[in-house]
């Protein structure tokens, strides 16, 4: 941009910047929600974090001729913004604790008269299914449920949880609803932000890739792979793909087993997350073929057989049902983004699909696009500062980083900025396990 400082238009700067958000999410992520939440109110209150936006913004100006990466400098200054702006207008939450017969306001907009409070239980291992609030304002019904909430006046009300008490006349339990009273008011913002971080993805996955003095050699690597001297399969590469077919096999029958026995899609924990790993490495080892004329069944096959297979024979395979929070049409495209992924930027680290990381990073905004959606629908913010949230913000940070500078990376350095993003989703996917000891909203995980 004419008239733009040299130094402004330098994007290991940019790079650098984003390391640094990623450093300070890792830090957040390791105080824990509740204080992390607590620690981001306080400096957005003394103007920091609206530092941060104008930080943003001026990155905009000097990227207005790259539009993948104005649309993600705007998109994520104006998410910020919104989120800042919301902290220091906005009305804080409001919560209404009932039983049946009783009626709450909400900062005197409206009365809810909760007529009857109703859990749903699982049949066969009676754990709750859903649990729904049934009541009135005025003379309409309305009722609230998980993943369902009622939006009236600007508030937006969720239902939080529920109390069990015991009558100490009769001795039967009788239930409080708790209700959580929401008005964001940078919610507009925060929506328009999440739309143009996409289309900026977007936009990295379908342009040309660019390597510093690369392409050439890119273009060498694939014609020679697709050379007929180099289609004859040896004895060895055929009886390793006859395996690696039987193995996508059996992991494709694992996971039409592992769905009618716990009646979901298998996406609820770490062991189910593997195996759909497990059953789409074998995919993407063809999809690589024809898009970048890799051979890449070398690299997957010990990527499957080395670490997702072994890695799942030690988490919890046990079936379970799916909690109220996990019912959501959100539950399928948010994990499943994240999982297609994931796995295209850890085959991209090994050398294995290199031209998908755009790809894969589009599905990593994706995903999270989708899980702050969900956060909104299910639990009254899009965002709660936990401690996955924050790695995977991290992880995606770092992979921004890297497609500022990829045109200017030797081969190494390209090599090595993609093995710290597998390091870092490795990372985000032990949280996964750890968000049992650290406060936060994905213990259930």
């Amino acid at each position: 941009m004419p008239g733009t400082p040299r130094v402004l238009r330098n994007p290991w700067l940019a790079a650098g910047a984003l390391c640094a958000f990623a450093a300070a999410s890792v830090g957040l992520a390791c105080c824990g929600a509740e204080r992390s939440l607590d620690f981001m109110k306080y400096y957005a209150a003394i103007g920091t974090v609206g530092a941060l936006g104008v930080a943003c913004l001026i990155a905009c100006l000097w990227t207005w001729r790259r539009p993948a990466a104005l649309l993600l400098h705007l998109g994520f200054a104006l998410v910020l913004g919104g989120w800042t702006y919301n902290e220091l207008a906005g009305v804080p939450d409001g919560y209404l604790k009932l039983h049946a017969g009783r009626t709450g306001s909400v900062d005197g907009d409206f009365e809810f008269t909760l007529d009857r409070f109703e859990i749903d239980r699982w049949p066969d291992t009676g754990t709750v299914r859903q649990y729904t609030s049934h009541g009135r304002i005025g003379s309409e019904k309305v009722d609230i449920s998980v993943n369902h909430p009622l939006v009236r006046d600007g508030w937006w009300v969720y239902q939080s949880s529920f109390e069990e008490m015991e009558n100490p006349h009769t001795g039967e339990p009788f239930y409080f609803t708790i209700l959580q009273c929401v008005k964001d008011a940078g919610l507009p913002l925060v929506a328009i932000g999440g739309a143009l971080l996409l289309a900026g993805a977007l936009w990295l996955a379908i342009a040309t890739p660019k390597w510093r003095g690369s392409q050439d050699g890119c273009r060498a690597v694939a014609k020679k792979a697709l050379s007929p001297s180099t289609l004859h399969l040896s004895p060895f590469t055929f009886h390793l793909s006859l395996l690696y077919l039987l193995a996508f096999l059996g992991a494709l029958a694992m996971l039409v087993h592992r769905t009618v026995a716990t009646g979901h899609p298998p996406l609820q924990n770490m062991y189910e997350f593997l195996m759909c790993m497990a059953a789409l490495i074998p995919v993407l080892t063809f999809v690589s073929a024809k898009v970048d004329g890799q051979n890449t069944l070398l690299v997957d096959s010990l990527l499957l057989t080395v670490v997702m297979i072994p890695v799942g024979f030690v988490m919890d395979g046990s079936v379970k049902r799916l909690m109220p929070a996990l019912q959501s049409p959100f539950f399928v495209p948010h994990v499943g983004a994240y999982v297609l992924g994931y796995v295209l930027l850890v085959r991209a680290a090994l050398g294995a699909g290199r031209r998908l990381v755009g790809a894969g990073f589009f599905l990593l905004t994706l995903g999270l696009v989708l899980g702050a959606a969900w956060g909104k629908v299910c639990w009254g913010h899009w965002w709660q500062f936990d401690p996955k949230e924050m790695w995977s913000l991290a992880t995606w940070f770092v992979y921004v980083a890297y497609f500022h500078v990829r045109p200017r990376l030797s081969e190494k350095g390209d090599r090595i900025f993609l093995a710290v993003g597998a390091v870092m989703i490795v990372l985000t996917l032990t949280w996964i396990n750890l968000s049992k000891v650290f406060t936060g909203m994905h213990s259930y995980a």
